[in-house]
C-alpha cells in the first residue's frame, strides 16, 4: 500500500512539474505566441506635458504617440517656420486639461513605450495627423486615411504647397 501512494505522490509531482514548464512555454500548444500584455497608463491633466508632437509624458513615463511620425523643432514647412514647434502646440491643445490614458503596445527604437493615447474620447494620433501636424507611420495603417485627406485639404505640414 505504502507503494501505491509513493507511485501516485511520484506520478502527482511529474505531473506538476509538466504543468509548470507548459506554464512558462511563450507559445500555445499550436506554436502561437499570445498577444502581448496591454498595458494602460493613465494621468490626470496636471501630469501631462507635450514633449513634441508625437510624445508626451505622463507622470514621469514618456510615451511616444503609436502610429506618429511629428517634424522636429525647428523644421520648416509650409507656412509655418517652426512646424515642430506647431505640431506640439497642436497635441497640447488635445490634451489640454484633459486627463490621458493611453494603451501601451510594445517600444520605439529607443525603448521608449508606444501608446494608442486617448484625452476625453480622442485618439490624440488620429487628431494629431488628421490636423495635418504629422505623418502617419508604418505602426497604423489606420492612419493613412486621415494623412491623405490633410494633405489634400493642405493643412499642417501641407499648407501653401504642392506636397
Amino acid at each position: 500500500m505504502a507503494a501505491v501512494a509513493l507511485t501516485g505522490l511520484a506520478a502527482l509531482g511529474v505531473l506538476g512539474a509538466a504543468a509548470l514548464v507548459i506554464a512558462g512555454v511563450s507559445t500555445d500548444l499550436l506554436g502561437r505566441t499570445p498577444p502581448a500584455a496591454i498595458r494602460t497608463l493613465a494621468a490626470p491633466p496636471a501630469e501631462v506635458v507635450v514633449i513634441d508632437g508625437g510624445t508626451l509624458r505622463m507622470d514621469r513615463q514618456v510615451v511616444r504617440l503609436l502610429g506618429v511620425d511629428p517634424p522636429d523643432r525647428g523644421e520648416s514647412c509650409g507656412t509655418a517656420a517652426d512646424c515642430g514647434t506647431a505640431a506640439a502646440n497642436a497635441l497640447a491643445s488635445l490634451v489640454r486639461e484633459k486627463p490621458v490614458s493611453c494603451a501601451v503596445r510594445g517600444q520605439d527604437d529607443m525603448g521608449r513605450p508606444l501608446g494608442a493615447c486617448h484625452a476625453a474620447g480622442t485618439d490624440l494620433s488620429r487628431a494629431v495627423i488628421a490636423a495635418g501636424w504629422a505623418h502617419a507611420d508604418t505602426e497604423r495603417p489606420d492612419l493613412r486615411e486621415a494623412e491623405r485627406s490633410a494633405r489634400a485639404g493642405r493643412l499642417g505640414l501641407w499648407a501653401d504647397t504642392g506636397r
